[in-house]
């Protein structure tokens, strides 16, 4: 009768660990077969229980608690900043084994807002993504690109259609393929939601660009970008030079902080003292926000604005109050 209760301890001693050991393997398994690579960006050291969180809200782990007891007991409590790419095929233990070493991705690379194309160059050439002049000869060949279904520049560069965003480009991508995915982002992001809102406007997708440009390069802060917008179009009514510092500064070839009076009379296409309506493209690559104010400007009847010390500006619908302004900002300054 012993023997017989000794040999049911040990079957059932064999079960759970059977049941433990398969609730472990369940937890611990990909949640896909499928490779979709997601950029997790720490700006800062994050505690292992919140970025297990993290990764469970975003369909990367099954157990957020398992995943933080596991790098906890390997020393990581805290999860060191940086960039790290994750898949939902990657186990529990892969995703772990990333954290535990602090194995950053050199995969991804970030496009800010109002870049232009040649420091996009600059940025894809250190990381090795991309050779920087091949890339800038690329963007000179705007018919290559003429399979990807958006309306293309015939006679300009790329300028302007490359999506700002953060890319999985790794090194090696490529010109080419780095082109290639700014311009599908620009299509998907840009072109095909807002196709719409482009014809309501009266605009084609190369005007949009442009002033988009310009509203980005003028404004530091978003809930500005419409009003600047407003002034752009209001002067384009008119037929009155924009007077944008940035389109002479583009012209020039190179970006500094302060535009001298004569810098104004610098002999460019894109120098919107000298000439009127819209420079021949885009100056920059505009944002999302820079977009939307094009698309939906402020109804204002404003013509002048000028920057004030806090990134702001002070707008204006006649130029006599807009010396006034200017004399109060410096007047502020001094």
């Amino acid at each position: 009768m012993k023997r017989v209760r000794t040999a049911g301890f040990v079957a059932l001693f064999f079960l759970l660990v059977g049941a433990a050991s398969l609730w472990f393997y369940l937890q611990t398994r990909p949640l896909s077969n499928a490779f979709q690579p997601q950029l997790v960006r720490l700006r800062q050291p994050m505690d292992a229980d919140a970025l297990a969180h993290r990764l469970a809200e975003r369909k990367l782990v099954r157990n957020p608690r398992l995943l933080a007891w596991w790098v906890k007991r390997h020393g990581k409590s805290q999860i060191a900043a940086g960039d790290y790419e994750f898949s939902p095929n990657q186990s529990l233990f892969e995703i772990a084994d990333i954290l535990i070493h602090e194995r950053f991705t050199p995969n991804w690379v970030t496009i800010p807002e109002g870049w232009t194309v040649a420091r996009i160059a600059e940025r894809l050439h250190e990381r090795g993504i991309a050779n920087k002049d091949e890339f800038l000869q690329l963007c000179q060949q705007p018919q290559r690109f003429a399979d990807i279904d958006i309306p293309l520049p015939k006679n300009l560069h790329l300028e302007g259609y490359l999506f700002p965003s953060t890319y999985r480009l790794p090194p090696g991508t490529g010109a080419e393929q780095a082109i290639r995915t700014m311009l599908r982002a620009t299509r998907q992001q840009v072109y095909l939601r807002y196709k719409d809102a482009i014809q309501r406007q009266g605009l084609s997708l190369h005007a949009l660009l442009t002033i988009a440009s310009m509203v980005e390069k003028e404004v530091l802060h978003d809930d500005e970008r419409p009003r600047v917008a407003s002034v752009i179009y209001n002067r384009l009514k008119i037929n009155m030079p924009l007077q944008i510092d940035a389109t002479v500064l583009y012209g020039m070839g190179y970006w500094k902080e302060r535009v001298l009076y004569k810098d104004l009379r610098h002999p460019s296409p894109y120098n919107t003292y000298l000439n009127r309506g819209l420079p021949p493209g885009p100056i920059a690559n505009p944002g999302l926000a820079s977009i939307r104010a094009t698309l939906e400007p402020e109804a204002t009847d404003y013509l002048f604005y000028v920057a004030q010390a806090d990134g702001y500006h002070r707008f204006s619908r006649t130029y006599e109050e807009h010396l006034r302004a200017i004399r109060a900002i410096r007047t502020a300054r001094e």
